[in-house]
């Protein structure tokens, strides 16, 4: 009789602290926090018009971040800095700079940096000095002699001589694939409105074929030409 007594006793004892388990899962489940809701971290990215020119320069930025962003700290490389979004800032001195964007939002933050990305020339150059500063960044003045578009080549350029015969001289090049980009710039065609103007270019002077010291600028945006005289030549 005793043994029974003691085994009814343990079964009361497993019910009841089985409904204490439930209980506590009760009152768990009711006192849980709810999710945090998931804030994705921005990511810094930008871009600057013109990239490149003669001092002073005067440049835009571009802020092409992503997701929420509430506070912005520009360094222009030169101790210059902005917290605008899309600031304007103008170089004065010639130099290449470091430009780097740092982003804060809700979800943290990020930073972008661009090594060199602005390069500022100090001067203009004729054209005949251009083979001395193979791989620089400089700005060219010269008259463009003759023009060709070389449509036949799978890479369709269309070249600006800056001398006759154009061999072993310095020249412009622009390849196909940014061809469009000139003709609605510069109307009907970058052949026909550069002819037998004084220019001034900017940009990176390379040498074609490496190693051969013959200069040419390859122009792959609208803003690295602009007309200094109009028609020199009939």
């Amino acid at each position: 009789m005793r043994f029974n007594d003691i085994k009814a006793k343990i079964q009361t004892m497993h019910k009841l602290l089985l409904l204490v388990l439930v209980l506590l899962a009760l009152i768990t489940g009711c006192a849980r926090e709810p999710e945090p809701v998931y804030i994705p971290a921005p990511t810094a990215d930008f871009a600057a018009n013109p990239e490149a020119g003669i001092a002073p320069l005067t440049v835009s930025f571009t802020d092409l971040s992503t997701d929420d962003i509430s506070r912005w700290h520009w360094d222009f490389g030169d101790g210059q800095f902005s917290s605008l979004p899309q600031p304007g800032h103008t170089y004065t001195t010639a130099g290449a700079y470091s430009v780097s964007l740092a982003i804060m939002g809700p979800g943290g933050s990020d930073v972008e940096t661009k090594v060199e990305y602005i390069k500022v020339g100090s001067g203009i150059m004729s054209w005949e000095e251009a083979g001395s500063y193979i791989g620089q960044h400089k700005v060219v003045e010269g008259i463009v002699v003759g023009t060709h578009y070389a449509a036949d080549i799978k890479s369709q350029p269309t070249f600006l001589d800056f001398h006759k015969p154009y061999q072993d001289y310095f020249k412009c090049i622009i390849w196909g694939r940014d061809r469009e980009n000139f003709i609605n710039e510069f109307p009907p065609n970058p052949e026909s409105y550069f002819l037998n103007k004084h220019v001034q270019v900017t940009g990176l002077i390379e040498d074609y074929p490496k190693g051969s010291g013959i200069p040419e600028i390859v122009l792959r945006d609208t803003y690295q030409i602009k007309v200094v005289v109009e028609q020199l030549h009939p």
